[in-house]
């Protein structure tokens, strides 16, 4: 991504809390993802695994959101929003502790599109 040589302070603080916080994130899933689970004594069901994959999409799109970031935020956020839909139509309720994933996920991807569009009001402004 070629930036302009005067990008604003608050669009670089932003961009990386946000990069901070993924990068975080990322790490703290494949700790997750690598440790076993005791509790869980037979095959794991493919709609876990598949509702499951939706997080591993949307931290990937934090991770994208390091050099195209409207793209990896957009990835994010709507990749939240299809997990949530998918788990109603697979287990017929909603869970309210999944908010908890969605503080964890969605402010950085908010961040990334924060400070892009504080870059992009900045090139305009003076431009």
């Amino acid at each position: 991504m070629d930036e302009p040589k005067s990008i604003p302070a608050s669009s670089k603080i932003l961009r990386w809390i946000a990069r901070i916080w993924s990068l975080l994130l990322a790490g703290f899933a494949l700790v997750l993802a690598f440790t076993p689970d005791p509790t869980i004594t037979g095959p794991v069901p493919f709609e876990d695994w598949f509702l499951l994959a939706f997080w591993g999409v949307a931290i990937m799109g934090l991770l994208i959101a390091w050099w195209w970031e409207n793209v990896g935020a957009t990835i994010s956020i709507g990749t939240m929003l299809l997990r949530e839909l998918a788990w109603v139509i697979l287990k017929g309720d909603w869970v309210e502790n999944f908010l908890i994933v969605w503080a964890l996920i969605v402010p950085p991807a908010i961040l990334f599109l924060a400070a892009n569009r504080l870059q992009a009001k900045a090139a305009r402004s003076t431009g």
